[in-house]
């Protein structure tokens, strides 16, 4: 019986070492792909409860240029600054750049960031692989983060679940990759009868 047991723990902590070496090799291969793109863009759809919420496209250049549109919202950053004009309202809201950004929708973020703060293991869907990052401590605000990466070493799908088991997915497609995109895409000048709340 004792043997039987050891045997048991022998075998789950291969199992768990095996999970942990997978993940750590997804990941590299997620970074160094990454790491090869010098701009993106992105179409992207956000499902709560199975329903999509929130559908635009996403543009990203390094090292910290990015721009989020969508319906109603324009988000954006130059690297220096960040600004936020919401359409519907006509307000404009510009502040500092924050290097800590800790947006879901943060390429820096969830590529580079946050694995360094998470418990790693991965599975596999298909061909598609799945690389989950559990907090290693309270101070985020999610129970857990997959990533959902094809076989060109790109996210395809992000699924966030919460501490009340809610579950946020966001599906990418369309990428284009390394187009050369002007930096003049992440700068924002508002129409005329705009409110600027300047917060720099």
């Amino acid at each position: 019986m004792k043997k039987i047991f050891i045997s048991v723990i022998v075998f789950v902590f291969s199992v768990l070492s095996y999970s942990q070496s997978d993940a750590n090799s997804i990941l590299r291969d997620l970074q160094n792909k990454y790491n090869s793109i010098a701009d993106l863009s992105v179409d992207y759809s956000q499902k709560a409860g199975g329903k999509v919420i929130l559908s635009g496209k996403i543009i990203f250049k390094k090292e910290n240029k990015y721009r989020i549109e969508n319906k109603n919202q324009v988000i954006g950053s130059d690297g220096n600054s960040s600004w936020n004009y919401n359409t519907s309202q006509k307000k404009y809201v510009i502040t500092n750049y924050d290097s800590e950004n800790n947006s879901i929708y943060s390429i820096n973020y969830l590529v580079y960031q946050l694995p360094n703060e998470c418990i790693l293991s991965a599975r596999t869907e298909g061909n598609i692989r799945v690389l989950e990052l559990i907090p290693k401590t309270t101070n985020l605000q999610f129970r857990k983060i997959e990533l959902w990466i094809n076989s060109e070493n790109l996210i395809q799908k992000i699924v966030l679940s919460d501490f009340n088991s809610n579950t946020n997915e966001i599906n990418l497609s369309n990428y284009k990759l390394n187009q050369k995109i002007s930096d003049s895409l992440f700068s924002f000048n508002p129409p005329e009868g705009t409110k600027i709340i300047d917060l720099r």
